[in-house]
């Protein structure tokens, strides 16, 4: 793994007392015993960091002595939340904080890069758009390539790179003669499906952003049937959990912006607190029957998640463990 060559040179170049002393197997989160200047670590090697993982790592941390995360790529939120945690961390770039009894480091140069595998045909925006569907209900992956294009806003040719893009990279296997799919390791898609959202589906169908025009506007609730409005993020949460007091908040629409600012009394802000998003889903695709102005639970826990932020991930759980984690 490259992270960890990368943390051994750094722990050498440190100019201290290095001793690799055993290795398991090469897995996800496989561990790799070191001793600093006669102090045991215990590494675990992990390609990609991000808060959502935060939880996992710190309910491994509290098990294991002098516990040290190596990682290709620790986004900037997960590095603080570590940090916050007493979490010890290195990263293929050299940022480090290594709170031990015999050394103390702590480097940030802020330049390491998100690990991305530019041949993969599942983990892009289009497949990110087709994945909302399936996560949703794995066995929309026996729908015809023309209705996933049509209810992911997609293309047809989009459609059948990401199938055979979920073939080749072990996401979906046949179940019978009839040439039926089945999705499987889906809390990894649901993990990777996280990022794909915040960073470019998101961004990809950005409106704006707003501010509310007066405290009466807080609820909006899309009483026409041509329209397809609903809150994302904290305030998503709230009207399903109850759990929450939103500070920032997210909506979907497919109102254009002029029909935003006249129906729901939202003038634009860059310094808002509303941002504004088109969907990225054929309006009428997703089952509501959970509440009446929430998006789907699955986008707003990718939301929370995202966030970094301890109250949101908290409130994720909860929507993971009633609305998402069955359909896994």
């Amino acid at each position: 793994m490259d992270a960890y060559i990368k943390s051994k040179d750094f722990l050498d170049a440190l100019d201290i007392g290095l001793l690799i002393k055993q290795s398991t197997k090469n897995n996800e989160l496989a561990e790799t015993r070191f001793t600093v200047n006669g102090e045991a670590i215990s590494a675990i090697t992990k390609r990609d960091t991000r808060p959502q993982h935060i939880s996992l790592i710190e309910n491994l941390a509290i098990n294991i002595d002098n516990f040290l995360l190596v990682s290709d790529y620790i986004t900037p939120n997960a590095k603080k939340e570590l940090k916050k945690r007493n979490i010890n961390y290195v990263d293929s770039f050299g940022n480090a904080f290594l709170n031990l009894k015999t050394t103390k480091v702590y480097i940030e140069k802020g330049n390491a890069k998100p690990v991305f595998n530019q041949y993969s045909k599942v983990f892009t925006q289009a497949g990110g758009q087709i994945l909302f569907q399936l996560l949703q209900d794995p066995d929309k992956i026996n729908e015809t390539y023309r209705r996933l294009a049509e209810i992911s806003k997609v293309s047809l040719g989009s459609v059948s790179k990401f199938i055979n893009g979920l073939h080749d990279e072990g996401y979906i296997v046949q179940w019978n003669n009839d040439k039926k799919y089945q999705l499987v390791k889906r809390a990894e898609l649901l993990d990777r499906w996280i990022i794909l959202v915040n960073e470019k589906i998101l961004p990809a169908y950005r409106i704006g952003t707003f501010h509310f025009r007066g405290q009466e506007n807080l609820v909006i609730k899309e009483n026409d049937q041509e329209f397809e409005t609903r809150w994302g993020g904290e305030a998503g949460a709230a009207s399903i959990t109850n759990y929450l007091n939103p500070t920032v908040y997210s909506l979907f629409t497919n109102r254009q912006k002029k029909d935003l600012i006249k129906n729901f009394r939202l003038i634009p802000d860059n310094n808002g607190e509303i941002t504004v998003y088109n969907l990225f889903w054929k309006q009428g695709s997703i089952n509501y029957d959970y509440d009446d102005v929430a998006a789907h639970p699955l986008l707003i826990y990718a939301e929370l998640m995202y966030s970094g932020n301890e109250r949101n991930i908290e409130t994720a759980q909860i929507l993971y463990n009633e609305y998402i984690a069955p359909k896994l």
